[in-house]
């Protein structure tokens, strides 16, 4: 008998321990974020592929990220990416920093860069001052040359537009050859990413 209540106490003990411990798992409700991905081959001034360098441009409902894999860079110069955003309505595209470089002895740049929803241009267009639209903007990434690098303005020179330049051309839809010349700028690669919807 007291076998029995030993077993029935502890059952209690037990029985009353566990509901001190009851768990509830309550169902976790997540939205779904779609991913959509391009890759696109890089072209120079003259409109051709630069064999083996890529444009790849990734969206979701929250932004855009970019990783350029370019060839063919003048060792030595500095280098900025762009993101290049026409959006819905017609007009010229807005544009905002996305990454800067200074090529390698290889000649090859690898650039990436991110764009949220919400983020402001640099340069925007008289209708576009917020990037809004990841999945229906058709987005240009271009790489733009800012010559040799410049002792005292190199900071300046991979984060900017004009950053060194004296000469060359101003930012535009237009690629132009690359130099080696000091104070040059110019847009030299692009790779151009249409619109997902």
């Amino acid at each position: 008998m007291k076998t029995l209540a030993k077993i029935s106490s502890l059952l209690l003990v037990l029985t009353l321990f566990s509901c001190e411990k009851e768990t509830t798992i309550e169902p976790q409700v997540t939205k779904e974020v779609v991913d959509y991905s391009t890759t696109v081959p890089i072209e120079d001034f003259n409109g051709d592929e630069i064999p083996g360098a890529t444009s790849t441009l990734q969206r979701d409902e929250n932004g855009i990220t970019g990783t350029f894999l370019s060839k063919g860079l003048i060792p030595g110069n500095a280098y900025t990416l762009w993101f290049v955003v026409f959006g819905d309505a017609p007009g010229p595209p807005s544009s905002t920093f996305a990454a800067g470089y200074i090529a390698d002895d290889s000649g090859k740049g690898n650039f990436a860069g991110h764009l949220s929803v919400g983020d402001n241009f640099d340069t925007p267009n008289s209708t576009m001052f917020v990037f809004n639209t990841p999945l229906t903007a058709e987005i240009h990434l271009v790489v733009r040359t800012h010559g040799p690098a410049q002792p005292g303005m190199v900071a300046e020179q991979i984060s900017t537009i004009d950053g060194g330049c004296t000469s060359g051309f101003p930012s535009g839809p237009v690629l132009h050859p690359d130099s080696d010349v000091v104070g040059y700028c110019a847009n030299i690669q692009a790779g151009m990413h249409p619109p997902i919807k």
